[in-house]
C-alpha cells in the first residue's frame, strides 16, 4: 500500500533533525562587541571601513578576536527573490557576514585575520571562516534581547552549508584592497565581488538531505594557508 504523504514528511523530519544537530554543534557563546556601520558609496555598494569601527569586534569563545579590517561588502549576497523572505535580508545577520567577508579578504591579500588569546596574529582557512560566521549567527540568535533576531536552526544550517559549499571562487580569488581617498574616510569602490552567500538557496531540495562539512580545527594559525 503506498504512502505518499510519508516520504515528503520525512524529508522535512530529517531536515529538522540534521538542522537541530547542527546547532547544537556550534557553540555561541563568543562575543559580539558593538554595532557595525558601513559606508554607502553607491547603489547597492558599500564599504565597511575599519576606522570608522574601532569598537566592533567577535571575541570568539577560544579567546581568538576578530576586528574587522577595510572591506567592500554587500552584507550577505542574498539572491534579491529571497529579500522578502523573513530573516534573509542582506543585513540581519551582519555582523556575522561583515566577519565572514573580512576573513575571505584577509586570505586572499595573505593577512592575519585575527589575533589569538596572547595578542599574536593569527590566519584562518576557509573551513574556519565559514564555521566562524556559524558561530556568529549562532551568538546574535542566542541574545534575542541584544540583537533582536529570533532563533532558526534551519537559517544557521543553510547559511553554513551555502558559503561551505559554494564560497571557494571567492576564497580563491583576488583581493580587494579599500583605499581611503580623503582624510574624511570617504571610500570609492568600483566593482563589488564579495561572496555569493546562498546562490541556490532558492532551491532547497538538494539542501535539505546534503551533509555540512565537519567542524574545522577551531584554533587559528600562524602561518597563511593557501
Amino acid at each position: 500500500m503506498m504512502r505518499p504523504c510519508l516520504a515528503p514528511f520525512s524529508v522535512l523530519l530529517l531536515s529538522s533533525c540534521a538542522a537541530d544537530r547542527f546547532y547544537q554543534q556550534v557553540d555561541g557563546t563568543g562575543e559580539i562587541t558593538g554595532r557595525p556601520a558601513v559606508v554607502w558609496t553607491q547603489p547597492d555598494k558599500f564599504v565597511y571601513a575599519h576606522q570608522l569601527n574601532t569598537d566592533f569586534k567577535f571575541s570568539r569563545p577560544n579567546g581568538e578576536v576578530i576586528h574587522p579590517g577595510s572591506i567592500e561588502t554587500d552584507g550577505g549576497s542574498i539572491p534579491r527573490i529571497l529579500w522578502s523572505q523573513k530573516d534573509f535580508s542582506p543585513w540581519t545577520y551582519a555582523p556575522a557576514y561583515l566577519v565572514h567577508d573580512w576573513m575571505y579578504e584577509a586570505h586572499r591579500r595573505k593577512v592575519p585575520a585575527g589575533k589569538d588569546a596572547d595578542g599574536n596574529p593569527i590566519y584562518y582557512t576557509k573551513d574556519q571562516a565559514d564555521w566562524i560566521m556559524a558561530e556568529i549567527i549562532k551568538a546574535q540568535m542566542e541574545n534575542p534581547e541584544q540583537f533582536n533576531t529570533r532563533k532558526s536552526a534551519g537559517n544557521l544550517r543553510r547559511i553554513y552549508w551555502a558559503v561551505s559549499k559554494f564560497g571557494d571562487t571567492a576564497w580563491n580569488g583576488e583581493p580587494h584592497p579599500v583605499v581611503a581617498t580623503t582624510a574624511t574616510e570617504e571610500f570609492i569602490s568600483d566593482t563589488l565581488r564579495n561572496l555569493p552567500l546562498l546562490p541556490v538557496l532558492g532551491s532547497l531540495k538538494s539542501e535539505l538531505l546534503s551533509p555540512v562539512r565537519p567542524q574545522p580545527a577551531l584554533k587559528g594559525s600562524r602561518v597563511h594557508v593557501e
